[in-house]
């Protein structure tokens, strides 16, 4: 099984070599037909130059763009597109959870669930490094307003850390619509629309300082769950499990 791991980037000159030394070796060892798609969201610092600097010479490496910043969720969705590999990692730049994971999540993948999800909020996920108080108890929130709406059965949707087949899952994404950072609630919410199998797996988890989900951000994704409400109630997101 050839795995595609798919890492959004935008400017990310601080924190994306770090994370692809520890994605290489890792992969190398224990997962050694895979590739590393790393998705360029229109940096304007070194991260596209300093990726190729570093890992140009790997022959797993694969570096694509698209011009200008289109978000996370665009970015994921087209690194999708590009990737061969029978199942996607996608994975935060930052690696808050560490690629370690992954072996967590791929045996229900290979058990047949299409959609694979690290979650913080089980009881046994180590959580290593807390954010501050007021953004945890943001995103506890952020979560309950979305289990209201649309997904009663997840506690968290917005892990960076998903692992998905990648024939089953690429009807869902081109379905989407969302961009940025309520993409993942999207995500999960289509492919339980079109009744896939969907996991949720506890993971490590460390918060970076460095994070760039701002007031803005966290505004315009409550609003983007919104927009997926009228959707929902309208019916127009009605999906039947793509044929595979």
């Amino acid at each position: 099984m050839k795995i595609s791991v798919v890492v959004p980037v935008y400017n990310e000159a601080r924190r994306i070599l770090p994370s692809l030394e520890q994605i290489f070796p890792y992969m190398d060892a224990r997962h050694p037909d895979y590739e590393v798609v790393v998705v360029d969201d229109g940096s304007t610092d070194d991260t596209v130059a300093l990726v190729r600097r570093h890992f140009g010479q790997r022959p797993q490496l694969r570096q694509v763009s698209y011009g200008g910043n289109r978000g996370k969720g665009y970015a994921v969705r087209y690194g999708a597109e590009q990737a061969t590999g029978d199942v996607v990692l996608f994975s935060d730049a930052d690696l808050s959870t560490p690629i370690e994971e992954l072996d967590k999540l791929l045996p229900l993948a290979e058990q047949g669930y299409d959609l694979v999800m690290g979650t913080r909020a089980h009881p046994e996920a180590d959580i290593r490094i807390r954010q501050p108080f007021y953004r945890e108890y943001g995103g506890k929130l952020f979560n309950v307003f979305i289990r209201m709406l649309l997904l009663p059965d997840f506690r968290d949707t917005q892990c960076g850390f998903k692992l998905f087949r990648r024939t089953a899952m690429m009807p869902i994404l081109r379905r989407q619509r969302i961009d940025r950072f309520a993409f993942d609630v999207e995500l999960v919410y289509l492919a339980h629309q079109a009744g896939l199998k969907i996991a949720d797996v506890p993971v490590v988890w460390m918060n970076s300082p460095e994070t760039k989900m701002g007031a803005s951000g966290i505004a315009r994704a409550v609003l983007d769950v919104l927009r997926i409400w009228v959707r929902h109630l309208s019916g127009r997101n009605r999906l039947e499990r793509p044929a595979l």
